[in-house]
């Protein structure tokens, strides 16, 4: 395990592979590829939670519902390059709030490899991202993972990514998507397709069988996705966020166009393809392009209605940009809806109106039919604090104790800040 295997063939290319198009595979057009009407997941994914309430660990082995189920028959990849000890970074919470800290759990030995992602699974329900990070490098550093055993090795490694980055830890995700290497070389690709049983004589049948392949990727795709930012990130070029987006847009538009295809793949491929223009825009305004980004928002206007989160994810963006006048018209005239009343109070904190922002997140607050009430609650914590109610905030973030330490460790700063000569 201490050496990258002989298979791991980098930067080669395939004969069977298109070249890339000039034009964006991202942008929305009247085609075949367009949004449906009701752009719901049709793959259904298993419950995270087992029959009595506990948590299982089955949900690392359903990460993408597309992904080969099993690599053809005499054909291994050996994954030991991504279990070395080396390719994870120590982590600290010493820069976390104390009220806030909790110890790094340490695998037990003897414990099965089902009982440790059970643990996992736990960690990621609760929100602990960074203990979550440490415990998913732990398993892939341990004797429970066989170095061919792809799918949960690819399933950790983004759990180990996906944490880092949702706990401020990017910069070390970055570095350690890197071991990945190059994700469009051929040994990430296997043909599900058996050989023909064509002769040597038989130039048209061997012309057959070169076009016949069926290569898939055995990466799950959220893995790819999130890959292609954190690389762009670790390598320090931000144009090739915006190449390996369209790269795997292209690949998108490919598989929705295969024959062979369902019609749930085909609408799961369409999600994907609408998610990948989203995660262009905001690759450049991470870029500072704030133009373009612009201008890929309109695009991106696709035939179709369009799902609530959807368009909440384009009116965050729009925020971003600082094109208020531009997010508050993203839902229109359908105010009603969840995510639209998510989006007032959030305009009203973008536009420096504190005291609107208060009443409008207290609005919300009240409303127990929502399942975002420590989102609610963080936000009005913020608007309180900005508008001097320091008393209020402790009693709006109730129930929500983890963020009542955090609160009493901000004000602590706010009172030395406010003692120093």
């Amino acid at each position: 395990m201490d050496s990258a295997p002989d298979k791991h063939i980098r930067n080669i290319s395939r004969s069977s592979r298109p070249r890339s198009s000039t034009r964006g595979p991202l942008d929305a057009s009247d085609d075949p590829l367009a949004l449906p009407e009701t752009p719901t997941s049709p793959i259904k994914h298993k419950s995270m939670l087992a029959a009595n309430d506990t948590f299982s660990g089955s949900s690392f082995y359903e990460l993408d519902p597309l992904a080969p189920d099993n690599l053809p028959e005499g054909l291994e990849k050996d994954l030991s390059f991504l279990l070395r000890h080396s390719n994870f970074h120590t982590l600290s919470h010493l820069d976390i709030p104390p009220p806030l800290r909790s110890e790094f759990l340490i695998l037990n030995p003897g414990e099965p490899l089902s009982t440790s992602l059970g643990t996992l699974e736990k960690l990621l329900a609760e929100g602990r991202f960074l203990i979550a990070a440490h415990f998913s490098a732990s398993i892939l550093t341990s004797s429970l993972i066989s170095p061919t055993d792809i799918k949960i090795i690819f399933s950790l490694f983004y759990t180990r990514l996906a944490s880092l980055d949702l706990s401020g830890n990017t910069v070390l995700a970055a570095q350690e998507s890197k071991s990945l290497e190059d994700l469009t070389s051929a040994f990430y690709y296997i043909d599900l397709k058996p050989e023909s049983a064509a002769t040597d004589n038989d130039k048209d049948s061997e012309h057959e069988q070169e076009h016949e392949q069926d290569l898939r990727h055995i990466v799950p795709w959220p893995l790819r996705v999130l890959a292609v930012r954190l690389q762009s990130i670790g390598f320090g070029d931000s144009r090739r966020s915006i190449g390996g987006l369209y790269e795997i847009g292209l690949e998108a538009r490919r598989e929705i166009m295969r024959s062979e295809a369902t019609k749930d793949e085909r609408e799961l491929w369409k999600q994907r393809l609408a998610d990948l223009g989203i995660r262009g825009v905001n690759a450049l305004i991470e870029m500072g392009d704030f133009d373009s980004a612009r201008r890929s928002l309109d695009n991106l206007r696709a035939p179709g209605s369009e799902s609530n989160i959807t368009k909440l994810r384009k009116a965050l963006l729009f925020l971003r940009i600082g094109d208020l006048d531009a997010a508050s018209q993203v839902f229109g005239d359908s105010n009603e809806t969840k995510e639209a009343a998510l989006l007032k109070p959030l305009i009203s904190m973008s536009d420096g109106r504190f005291v609107d922002a208060v009443a409008e997140w207290r609005v919300l607050g009240e409303d127990r039919t929502r399942t975002d009430g420590a989102l609610v609650a963080q936000n009005l914590a913020v608007c309180l604090l900005y508008t001097g109610q320091l008393d209020e905030v402790f009693d709006s973030v109730i129930p929500y104790t983890y963020l009542k330490g955090a609160l009493n460790a901000f004000t602590d700063c706010l009172f030395l800040v406010s003692s120093a000569p």
